[in-house]
């Protein structure tokens, strides 16, 4: 499958751009939009494709069969729905975009163009998140759901070996604003960032496992963007999620939590990036399996991908899910700054 990649920062370089070349059976990675030029020009020598400052230059300059987007989550939108009037398939970093409005019309195109649109949620591939599926049911009815994630700063501190550092990413207070209801642009950051680009890991990961018809019940955010708490409540369960950014800290840690009646499952995820780190599941407090190796849930978010793309697997994180999720973060914030 020829693939294009939007958008050359952390995470395409040290997830998604090597383990497009680990699975060089499966893609042929043609090349790259960056609007950076020492980035761009860095990452055309180290992988030898072509490069192009914007998006639309990629689409229009090569034959594609899929688009892999890594760019700031203000862009997500308008390169997902350019790819697919291309006719792509498009695999797209969480979020799937910031506004629901933008998310509704990703979803519509996709299935008017009959085109897979993947949401990059990678913990949703890891062996043991999908070993917690399996053992869900024996912890009986669910009680409690919850996240806590726990961020030192891993975004702005992991520089890798050959890292090519792009600038600060432009600022999306036009999708903040339709999302939010507000154009006060101290909710940029926090919604952004916080809600949209952090907690929407651990939010995909609940309904993941239990998707019904949560009620917000409280609701908190902080304006330097080191805060986003939210907690539901649907009949007699209820979920709390938090993501906290703490430098004091001094390391990433982030773990799920499912109290059911009849049990306690627990995961533990690495910090993300690290594909050598295995995730740890408990069942009852104890431990059941580790990955020795562990797997890299991008290279199989990857997989998965081409699978959809080739042989009409039903996708895992679809747009749908994307767009329910941002529906849910951008209610959640609106009742953390009511």
């Amino acid at each position: 499958m020829r693939i294009g990649v939007v958008g050359g920062g952390l995470i395409a370089q040290v997830a998604h751009l090597p383990a497009l070349r680990a699975l060089d059976a499966l893609y042929e990675l043609v090349a790259l939009a960056e609007p950076d030029a020492g980035v761009r020009e860095a990452i055309a020598r180290r992988y030898g494709i072509a490069a192009h400052a914007d998006h639309r230059a990629l689409l229009d300059g090569h034959q594609l069969d899929a688009l892999l987007v890594c760019s700031p989550n203000g862009t997500h939108a308008r390169v997902t729905l350019d790819a697919l009037d291309a006719g792509l398939h498009v695999l797209v970093e969480k979020p799937l975009c910031l506004s629901p409005s933008d998310a509704q019309q990703i979803v519509s195109r996709a299935r008017a163009r009959e085109r897979v649109v993947q949401v990059g949620y990678m913990k949703r591939y890891d062996p043991a998140y999908e070993l917690l599926l399996e053992h869900a049911p024996d912890a009986g009815p669910l009680r409690l759901a919850s996240t806590v994630t726990v961020d030192h700063g891993i975004g702005t501190r992991l520089r890798p070996a050959g890292f090519a550092a792009p600038p600060p990413a432009p600022d999306a207070a036009e999708q903040v604003a339709e999302a939010i209801g507000s154009d006060d642009p101290r909710h940029v950051r926090p919604y952004s960032g916080a809600f949209a680009g952090a907690l929407v890991h651990d939010v995909n990961l609940v309904l993941g496992v239990a998707d019904r018809d949560w009620r917000i019940t409280d609701a908190a955010t902080a304006h330097d963007g080191s805060l986003a708490y939210g907690a539901w409540a649907n009949a007699g369960a209820r979920w709390t999620a938090l993501w906290l950014h703490a430098p004091a800290a001094g390391t990433f840690s982030e773990e799920l939590r499912l109290f059911g009646a009849g049990g306690v499952l627990a995961l533990r995820f690495p910090a993300p990036y690290h594909g050598s780190a295995p995730a740890v599941l408990r069942i009852d407090g104890e431990p059941r399996r580790t990955w020795a190796p562990p797997a890299n849930s991008y290279a199989r978010a990857l997989e998965h991908f081409h699978a959809c793309v080739r042989r009409g697997l039903t996708c895992r994180t679809p747009a749908e899910q994307g767009a329910r999720d941002v529906a849910l973060l951008a209610e959640l914030y609106r009742a953390a700054i009511a």
